[in-house]
């Protein structure tokens, strides 16, 4: 017979696990990846060593669970967007703005942060830059299987939904990693607008000037 934790402990050991991934979170922002030690993120979150080893083997295990859920956030992002976009091709052009709107949104409400996800840890080791391509295809193929059904029902005109999908996961990655590299303080959102329009004609979808209106 399994022993089983009980509930409260439990509740009580996931409790303090979020405290130390959200105090690192904060300390990996501020510091960088690698300014940051393990003593950082215990004297932020006022725990024990025993307590972080507790819980993860190295600061580079918090890392990888952090970036995992920041790309996780953002593909729930991006499904929940386009959730009915097949099934009403006529609206297309609005799912695809929700879509970017929402991107564009999330980073810039965590730009340090996602500055340390997405640029400063360029480089920390041959299996994370496997994880990060892999993540990067994983968003891609959520918008290939789209255009394809899209392109099935003649909502779209392009030639090849991959390489669509590729194009388009392309352009709003290289535009928010440009902006984490900026040094003035311009908002992301700014450039909602402009990145939607050149999307939608890329993809052949019609739509009025009035429907990027208000969009911030």
């Amino acid at each position: 017979m399994s022993y089983r934790t009980p509930k409260a402990i439990q509740e009580k050991k996931d409790a303090k696990r979020r405290h130390i991934l959200d105090t690192a979170a904060k300390v990996f922002a501020k510091r960088g990846y690698y300014n940051t030690k393990v003593r950082d993120i215990l004297e932020e979150a006022g725990i024990s060593t025993g307590s972080f080893y507790f819980y993860f083997n190295n600061k580079e295990e918090v890392f990888e669970i952090l970036y995992d859920e920041m790309i996780n956030a953002y593909v729930s992002v991006l499904q929940e967007a386009v959730a009915t976009m097949t099934d009403n091709a006529e609206h297309i052009g609005k799912s695809l703005i929700k879509a970017i709107t929402l991107s564009l949104r999330a980073f810039q409400k965590n730009k340090e942060l996602a500055r340390i996800m997405l640029i400063g840890s360029v480089g920390i080791s041959p299996q994370f830059e496997k994880k990060r391509t892999a993540d990067y295809q994983k968003i891609s193929l959520v918008f290939e299987e789209i255009f394809r059904k899209l392109l099935q029902k003649k909502a779209i005109r392009i030639p090849d939904p991959k390489v669509a999908a590729i194009l388009f996961t392309g352009s709003i990655y290289s535009l928010i990693t440009n902006w984490l590299q900026e040094d003035d303080s311009v908002e992301l959102v700014k450039y909602t607008k402009p990145l939607i329009a050149y999307n939608l004609q890329a993809l052949g979808v019609q739509y009025d000037d009035l429907d990027l209106e208000n969009i911030y």
